[in-house]
């Protein structure tokens, strides 16, 4: 199998999610850092227009958003387990409420104190992605949304008082995806100290720390596409196909996310399962690639 190569930049708080999974299942990978900020010309070929991070790439199999990616490496390496058996419907539940409602909660008071130490153009990048992430609209956000966190917070710790994991006695998604907001915590001391005064939470936080960084060695943008080029796509076979939008194979899609992040990416359906989509695409630069998208969170339209 090619290597596992992701597409990330280090102070993205979705990758972390990733690079917690990959440290805690001992997966070694590729570690590709691409801008904060568009155009991102090195991304853009593999993803044919999505330009959230992080991405994750084998070969010539491309896996966007990180429930996924998180489902490709779960595949890709069972144990230990981040979906416990007979758990997975609670885990996505909260796997989804932390990616969404505490990721709102948690980002802008951190992004208000964050706002002198910013890179220029920044909040004018991510505004273009979403009203709701303009400077203005974050602002007047903050307070409320550190409100809602504090109740939040106040509910992971009662949850983990009696348990070291949100699920028990194992991490699971549901821990990566609620840790990596509490991680960007940490960029505003005045705000992280509201996690250190709560213990159990505290004590989580440490636990998932220690995994460590994982086994990850740097690549180049430009290898990695070459690495793209030179494959042919390998993860289009199998699964079922499941009705959906009114697709079939063969159909012309476009798949753009429905929350921020208005860039489509096109392509023609191989696979449609109950919870995934892959479409085949070409481009000039790395040819045949099979582009992979879970179907909660997109809209997929005909064309």
């Amino acid at each position: 199998m090619a290597e596992i190569v992701l597409h990330h930049y280090p102070q993205s708080l979705f990758a972390e999610k990733i690079r917690r999974i990959l440290a805690y299942k001992k997966i070694a990978w590729r570690s590709v850092e691409q801008p904060m900020m568009a155009p991102k010309p090195e991304l853009t070929p593999l993803t044919g227009g999505y330009r959230r991070i992080p991405v994750l790439q084998i070969g010539a199999d491309v896996y966007c958003d990180t429930a996924c990616i998180a489902r490709r490496l779960e595949q890709l390496r069972p144990e230990p387990a981040c979906i416990p058996p007979g758990e997975a419907g609670l885990a996505g539940l909260l796997e989804d409420w932390a990616d969404h409602r505490l990721m709102q909660q948690i980002v802008p008071p951190v992004i208000v104190d964050l706002f002198p130490f910013l890179p220029p153009g920044i909040l004018a990048d991510r505004a273009a992605m979403s009203p709701a992430l303009s400077k203005d609209a974050i602002f007047g956000a903050a307070p409320h949304a550190l409100s809602q966190a504090l109740l939040s917070l106040d509910r992971l710790d009662g949850q983990l008082r009696d348990r070291p994991f949100l699920l028990g006695d194992a991490f699971s998604i549901a821990d990566a995806a609620c840790f990596h907001p509490l991680w960007f915590m940490k960029q505003s001391a005045r705000l992280f100290a509201e996690v250190e005064a709560r213990p159990a939470l505290a004590a989580w936080l440490a636990r998932i720390e220690a995994f460590g960084p994982g086994d990850a060695r740097p690549m180049s943008a430009a290898e990695a596409l070459a690495i793209a080029r030179a494959s042919e796509p390998a993860d289009v076979a199998g699964g079922e196909i499941a009705a959906g939008e009114g697709l079939r194979p063969g159909d012309a899609v476009a798949i753009a996310a429905d929350d921020y992040g208005p860039e489509e990416s096109r392509g023609v359906v191989v696979r449609l399962s109950a919870s995934e989509i892959t479409v085949r695409r070409h481009d000039p630069a790395v040819g045949e690639i099979a582009l992979h998208f879970p179907r909660a969170g997109y809209r997929i339209t005909k064309q």
